[in-house]
């Protein structure tokens, strides 16, 4: 549980890292810019097999910034995975209690492995097992039923800042799932421990019996 709620945080925070270093280019000094390309002409990224995949720092920042296609699809791209890897590691556990916000990231989930459309199989089952966010909600409360057949989800039904939303109230109520399911330390009441501490003194007087 707890693995699955740092998971959703990780995802969140992820998010907000890559649109941090995606946009910290065009607001750096030109000096400064040009000084790190010097410093960092290359970086790579590791293969299975071979030597690792090099690329330009400065064609990168390049593409970066010019390319529109790069800056539209990275948040989906990162949002999708982020709901797919969130979504299947609740399916793993069962969707825990299955409250409604496990459930919108199932529907979420589903729906952007189905080409970003909502595809609601089994319409019922959400008389049982409703899809919302009524009880954490931040900003806008998204509910999702069987209408939403078919229609977009990422940026449709939400943007990225209510799935950022969506994965930290995830991870709270899993927080708050396992800080339930943990023994709670037993309270005394003041009588109750005056009662105790008198108990002890009179047993520390008693003399033990002889034998």
């Amino acid at each position: 549980m707890a693995k699955v709620a740092q998971l959703a945080r990780d995802m969140a925070v992820g998010y907000t890292a890559h649109i941090t270093a995606s946009r910290m280019a065009p607001r750096i000094d030109s000096k400064a810019l040009v000084k790190l390309i010097a410093d960092y002409p290359t970086d790579s990224v590791p293969r299975k097999n071979g030597p690792p995949f090099t690329f330009d720092t400065q064609d990168t920042f390049y593409n970066a910034l010019v390319r529109d296609t790069i800056r539209e699809e990275f948040p989906r791209i990162w949002l999708t995975g982020s709901l797919l890897a969130v979504g299947d590691a609740l399916k793993d556990n069962g969707y825990f209690d299955r409250a409604p916000e496990l459930e919108l990231v199932r529907h979420l989930r589903n729906g952007v492995a189905h080409g970003n459309r909502f595809e609601i199989r089994y319409p019922d089952e959400f008389t049982e097992y409703p899809a919302h966010n009524r009880a954490c909600y931040s900003y806008s409360i998204f509910e999702i039923t069987p209408a939403h057949d078919g229609q977009p989800v990422l940026f449709d039904f939400m943007e990225a800042g209510d799935v950022l939303d969506l994965l930290f109230s995830v991870a709270s109520h899993l927080d708050e799932l396992k800080r339930r399911a943990s023994p709670q330390p037993v309270v005394a009441t003041e009588a109750e421990r005056l009662r105790l501490i008198e108990l002890f003194e009179k047993s520390q007087k008693q003399s033990p019996e002889s034998s």
